[in-house]
This record gives C-alpha cells, sequence and structure tokens, in this order.
C-alpha cells in the first residue's frame, strides 16, 4: 500500500470512531435518564451484589486524584516508549502512535455504547439519590473507562515493543512491559473502586474490553501492514 492511502486509512480509524463516540456522549440526555432520583428510590444497597459492595465503603478524593494521574501517566509512556525504544525510524513510531489514538477513540465508542445499555449508577448515587442521582451523568458507572485506557495502552505497547524492539536488552524490556501492563492496570481498578467511582466489575470489564479493544486495533495494524515507512526519506 502506498504511503498516502496509508495515512489515510490511519486518520479515518481515528476521526471516524471519535465522530461516533462525540455524538453518543453529546446524546446521552435523549437516552439517559435520572432513575434514582425518585422518592421512594429503587437505589438501595440490597440491589447490589456483595462483591460490589464493597465500594460504598469507599470515597477517597486522593485516590480519584492518583488515578487520573495515572491513567493521564501510562498514556504519555504509551506514546514515548515507542520512540525511544523502536530503532527504525521515526514513521513506524508515528505509526504506533495512531493506533494507539485509534485505539483509544474505539474505545471509547464501547464505553459509551455499553454505559447507555447499562446506565448503572455509581456507587455515590446510592448515598444521594435525588442529588447526585439527578445528574445523568453518574450513570455511566459500567464500565470503567479509566481502567479500558490503561489496559489498552499498556497491552498495545507490549505488543509494539514485542514486535520492534531489537538489541541485548529487548528480553528484559519485554519482560518488564508485560509485568507493568497486569499491576498497572489492577492499581488503576483499585483506585478507581476506592475513589467511589466504580464497582469492582466495572473495572473487571473495563479490563477486559479496553485488552480486548487494544489487541483488535493492533492486529488489524499489523495484518495490513499500515506502516508508514515508505514516508521516511533515506
Amino acid at each position: 500500500m502506498p504511503p498516502v492511502p496509508r495515512l489515510r486509512s490511519l486518520l479515518a480509524s481515528i476521526l471516524l470512531p471519535s465522530g461516533i463516540y462525540l455524538v453518543f456522549f453529546l446524546a446521552r440526555p435523549l437516552w439517559f435518564k435520572p432513575w434514582c432520583a425518585t422518592e421512594p428510590t429503587p437505589c438501595t444497597v440490597d440491589r447490589v451484589n456483595d462483591l460490589d459492595r464493597i465500594a460504598f465503603g469507599f470515597q477517597s478524593v486522593f485516590a480519584d486524584f492518583l488515578s487520573n494521574l495515572l491513567q493521564n501517566s501510562v498514556g504519555v509512556l504509551a506514546f514515548v516508549l515507542p520512540w525511544l525504544l523502536i530503532r527504525r525510524g521515526a514513521a513506524r513510531s508515528l505509526t504506533l502512535n495512531l493506533a494507539l489514538l485509534s485505539a483509544t477513540a474505539w474505545n471509547g465508542v464501547v464505553v459509551e455504547a455499553v454505559r447507555a445499555l447499562a446506565q448503572r449508577p455509581r456507587p455515590l448515587v446510592f448515598r444521594s439519590p435525588t442529588g447526585d442521582g439527578a445528574n445523568i451523568h453518574q450513570y455511566t458507572s459500567f464500565y470503567s473507562g479509566h481502567t479500558s485506557f490503561v489496559a489498552l495502552a499498556l497491552l498495545m505497547t507490549c505488543l509494539s515493543l514485542r514486535d520492534h524492539v531489537e538489541g541485548g536488552k529487548r528480553r528484559t524490556i519485554l519482560a518488564l512491559a508485560w509485568l507493568a501492563y497486569p499491576l498497572l492496570t489492577a492499581l488503576t481498578a483499585c483506585l478507581r473502586v476506592i475513589g467511589g467511582r466504580h464497582y469492582p466489575t466495572d473495572t473487571l470489564a473495563g479490563f477486559f474490553f479496553g485488552s480486548l479493544v487494544g489487541w483488535v486495533v493492533y492486529q488489524r495494524i499489523t495484518r495490513r501492514e499500515i506502516f508508514l515507512e515508505s514516508t521516511v526519506s533515506p
């Protein structure tokens, strides 16, 4: 495939899901309903399974802050590492960055679609059904966007390093990357629960869906060989 169609294909894979996500997000008022904000409220603890009831014991602002910091740090790391560790020209690193943007956009589409179907209230809604429960944006608990993004970014980083890193330190780099993938994702999941933003099952689903989207997008890029190597002058 010539370099221009390759670039167009990559950009289209970013712009298309980004547009879909924006439509879904802006249309929330059309299908999200604050169904807990009634008297008497149907949002009672007995409607939540035993595992997820753990979330009602936490509401740490600091943990919420740390989860945001961790998510953003992982995102920056996922963009920077290909440029530092892959020695096959800037085009390949750029391709992997664009692939990550595409996966992030598609993940946003999946997250928003599942949230619209589930309309699960966040834990804080159970504390204030007619307060926080009146805000439609608080019915987006299932599933965790933070956890799914961290899982997606780290898995794609692992796959990128596996396929493109060379040299004597390759084995050590891969070992650290594959170790970071589950550990940092699990840490993000725990922080989202401790921060009172999600239930444990929200974060488990986030890990699954984020990893799935990341794997599918990466496989599409590699199987179709949508790399921009030929755009770089020798």
